[in-house]
C-alpha cells in the first residue's frame, strides 16, 4: 500500500513548520572498499598484470659485448564485468500533494527516502560479497577464544594487523592503506590495553581513528557503523548493523590506469547520471508522480592479494 497516506500529511493538529523527522544514515561507505569506476558499456573485459611476474628478482642481466639482451616479459590476465539494473520507485498521487500541510516538498522527500534506498542497496551489497571469510587471498584468518580482541588479557590486535600488512606487502610490493572494521569489533577495540597503553602519557585515554591509524600504520581507518532495520515491514524495528565483526586490510586507490586496487564497484553511467540516476513521470491513471531512482553495477574482487580478512575479531 503506497505511503504516506493522505491522513499522515494532513492531520488534525497543525503542523510545525521547521521541524521534521527522519531516520536514515549518515554516511555510507560502500565505496570505502570497492571504489566506484563509472563505465561507458553495460558490460566489459578489465585487464589484471599477474603481480608475481613483477615482484621477482630477474636473472640473465649480465650481458658480454655483442651478446642479445636478456628478454623479460610480464603475464596479463583479464576479468570481466556485467552490471544488473538496481532500482526502486515511488507514488506521490495528487490528492496527497495538494492536501500536504507538511513543510517539506513531497517530492524532494521521495527523491531523498528512493536514493537511500540504493545506497542501502549497495551497501547491503559490498559488505556480503566483499567483508566476508574466502574472498581474499592474501590471508584469511578466523579468530576465537583467547585470540578474539575483547579477550584483553590475552589477545594482540597489533600483532595480528602486522601479520596482515606484511602478508601483502610481501604478494604485491605495497602495504595495505586501509583497514575496515565493523562498528561493534570497534567498539571493543578502542579498549584494548594493548593500545590504550601507546597514548597513556599524551592523550586522554580516548582512542580514536586517526590515533589508532597511526599505531597499526595505515593511512586511514574506516569504521563500518552503517545500521538497518532487520525486521519485516510492518513489524517493530529491529536494528542490526550491515558491517558485522570482521576487518579488513585493504589496498585502496582511486580508479585509474595501470594502478592496482583490491575491488571495484563498476557502474555503467547509462544515462549521463554516476552513480546513480533520477527520473520521474506522470501515471495518470493513478493520477500521481511517480520518482525513480536506479543505477546498474556489478561488484568485481580485481585483485585479491590486495586484501587481507581477520574474521570474528571479537565474540560479540
Amino acid at each position: 500500500m503506497p505511503q504516506p497516506s493522505i491522513f499522515d500529511v494532513r492531520p488534525v493538529n497543525p503542523v510545525l513548520t521547521n521541524l521534521s523527522i527522519a531516520g536514515r544514515n549518515k554516511k555510507f561507505l560502500a565505496e570505502k572498499i570497492a571504489p566506484f569506476a563509472s563505465q561507458p558499456q553495460q558490460t566489459g573485459t578489465y585487464f589484471k598484470y599477474t603481480p608475481s611476474f613483477w615482484m621477482r628478482v630477474p636473472t640473465g642481466g649480465v650481458r658480454a659485448t655483442n651478446a642479445p639482451y636478456t628478454k623479460l616479459g610480464y603475464g596479463v590476465d583479464n576479468g570481466t564485468y556485467k552490471t544488473v539494473e538496481h532500482g526502486y520507485e515511488k507514488l506521490l498521487p495528487d490528492p496527497v500533494r495538494n492536501a500536504s500541510q507538511t513543510p517539506e516538498d513531497l517530492q524532494m522527500m521521495d527523491v531523498r527516502f528512493l536514493t537511500n534506498a540504493i545506497q542501502m542497496d549497495m551497501e547491503a551489497a559490498v559488505a556480503a560479497k566483499l567483508f566476508t571469510s574466502s574472498v581474499w587471498g592474501a590471508g584469511d584468518v578466523t579468530l576465537s577464544g583467547t585470540n578474539q580482541w575483547d579477550d584483553y588479557a590475552n589477545s594482540d590486535p597489533i600483532k595480528d594487523v602486522k601479520t596482515g600488512r606484511l602478508a601483502i606487502k610481501r604478494l604485491v610490493g605495497e602495504y595495505p592503506n586501509t583497514m575496515f572494521i565493523g562498528v561493534s569489533s570497534w567498539q571493543k577495540l578502542i579498549e584494548h590495553p594493548l593500545l590504550l597503553d601507546k597514548y597513556k602519557y599524551s592523550q586522554k585515554g580516548i582512542l580514536t581513528e586517526e590515533l589508532l591509524a597511526a599505531v597499526f600504520m595505515v593511512d586511514e581507518i574506516v569504521v563500518g557503523d552503517t545500521s538497518y532495520n532487520s525486521a519485516a515491514e510492518g513489524q517493530t524495528q529491529v536494528g542490526a548493523d550491515i558491517w558485522g565483526l570482521n576487518t579488513l586490510l585493504l589496498c585502496r586507490n582511486n580508479p585509474t590506469l595501470g594502478v592496482a586496487n583490491g575491488a571495484y564497484t563498476y557502474i555503467w553511467d547509462e544515462v549521463g547520471n554516476f552513480p546513480w540516476a533520477v527520473q520521474d513521470y506522470r501515471d495518470e491513471g493513478l493520477r500521481g508522480l511517480v520518482t525513480r531512482v536506479f543505477t546498474h553495477y556489478d561488484i568485481q574482487v580485481v585483485s585479491s592479494s590486495h586484501g587481507y580478512m581477520i574474521n570474528a575479531c571479537t565474540s560479540s
